[in-house]
């Protein structure tokens, strides 16, 4: 057994959790719009109680490095490689698409995880479940939902908020598309641990200063300052 303290920031709900194995020994989900920066070293004591834990109970950490929220992932990077350092544990950066597809019992179809990436678009990745073992179909994308499952001719399963925001475009571009229920596709950080366990079975990499955030586009301060920048170039 090894015991993993996990978090995901990816999105507007603070999951933070502690699972020995596939035990999980505590966890919580709230949505916190933009807090996470305040509530995110709260909730870890908070959950670290509840499991009877401190920072020296434990083996490792795992963190969801994106794609999502900008500020969210540098938030929940940050702090856990500060643990991290301070506690000498090693850290494990997880795909958040990844670790969503963990959600559910996935056996033998196409699983679309989808969050909002706002503008009208989508961060997602297809993966095709056969017997319960998963193989990715396509890299993480920032892109219109149309243009990421637009063809495709399987049954497929989507999940994640973008899924929920876009669902109408969703059912126009595949009709036969399937939707897992929003309450079973919210991120939650045990998702995270067990992804985290399996990278760790597998050898990855676990230097703290390593890990850093998926973004897949600039920030839209940087988009609007390169916009500004490109309108001023052809008025000169």
């Amino acid at each position: 057994m090894m015991k993993i303290l996990a978090a995901d920031t990816s999105t507007a709900v603070n999951t933070v959790a502690v699972c020995d194995g596939e035990h999980i020994l505590a966890e919580t989900s709230v949505a916190c719009g933009r807090a996470h920066s305040e509530r995110l070293l709260a909730t870890v004591d908070w959950v670290l109680g509840q499991a009877g834990l401190d920072l020296k109970g434990l083996d490792a950490l795992a963190i969801s490095i994106g794609p999502g929220s900008f500020t969210g992932l540098r938030i929940g990077a940050a702090t856990w490689k500060g643990l991290a350092l301070g506690a000498g544990l090693p850290l494990v950066a997880v795909p958040t698409l990844d670790a969503m597809t963990r959600l559910g019992a996935f056996r033998d179809s196409l699983v679309c995880p989808l969050l909002d990436a706002k503008m009208g678009e989508v961060f997602g990745a297809v993966y095709r479940f056969v017997q319960g073992r998963r193989t990715r179909m396509t890299p993480d994308q920032v892109c219109a939902v149309e243009d990421l499952i637009g063809g495709i001719e399987d049954d497929i399963l989507l999940l994640g908020d973008g899924a929920v925001r876009y669902r109408e475009r969703i059912e126009t571009s595949v009709p036969w598309a399937d939707f897992v229920d929003e309450l079973c596709s919210m991120p939650r950080a045990s998702a995270v641990a067990m992804e985290g366990l399996m990278l760790l079975e597998h050898g990855t990499c676990t230097d703290p200063a390593r890990v850093a955030p998926v973004y897949l586009r600039k920030a839209q301060a940087e988009e609007n300052r390169a916009r500004a920048n490109a309108t001023k170039a052809q008025q000169l």
